[in-house]
């Protein structure tokens, strides 16, 4: 694909992601966007199979901007490990996981479930997305893992376990009835999951 074609799609993607967030995906018409991006109709199909790959497409790269602050986290907790700070790693740890529990409820035009459904529906774009989650959830295992060989996590605990656990349940708050009482911020959220990790030492 040459400079021209590439910047092209690139631009397409990006018209389109401010499209979804605002109309939501439901309401998405490929005219609307073509319109809007100022190229016809058939350079979008040229550069897309279909409105699910468009749409696929988009919510991934709001989904790149909505967690820059997550792959931040990721290069602290690293960085800290690397060079044997406890407390910088518990304090990216704990950031991560107030942000990924505050960005997994649901809104229907542009939450993180609602992205989900919409990546998911292209086959293509899920299977990037695939990839790039595991690649990620393999980073964060390994960071765990070091964490853990330093003496700063229970060191009976599965690292791989705990990641798959954190990450469900940031998505799966999104499920918990409104009126179950049950009010829990992130702030709450990142400090019990370090309590967690750390085996509540302090007991």
């Amino acid at each position: 694909m040459n400079q021209r074609v590439s910047l092209t799609k690139s631009h397409i993607i990006e018209v389109a992601a401010q499209l979804v967030r605002e109309v939501g995906s439901a309401d998405f018409h490929i005219s609307d966007l073509a319109s809007r991006a100022d190229v016809g109709v058939p350079t979008i199909y040229y550069h897309f199979t279909s409105r699910e790959q468009v749409i696929a497409e988009a919510q991934l790269a709001n989904y790149f901007a909505m967690t820059v602050g997550l792959r931040d986290h990721f290069t602290r907790a690293l960085a800290a490990v690397a060079s044997g700070d406890q407390e910088a790693f518990s304090e990216a740890l704990r950031g991560d996981l107030e942000q990924a529990w505050t960005l997994g409820g649901f809104d229907e035009q542009i939450g993180i479930m609602k992205m989900l459904i919409d990546v998911w529906a292209d086959e293509r774009t899920r299977q990037a997305f695939s990839d790039m989650l595991d690649a990620q959830y393999a980073r964060w295992v390994s960071v765990l893992r070091d964490a853990r060989d330093l003496g700063w996590l229970d060191d009976t605990y599965d690292a791989g376990l705990l990641v798959a656990i954190f990450w469900a349940a940031s998505v799966g708050q999104a499920v918990i009835p409104r009126r179950s009482g049950l009010d829990v911020d992130g702030a709450a959220v990142g400090d019990f999951c370090l309590g967690v990790l750390r085996g509540f030492a302090s007991r």
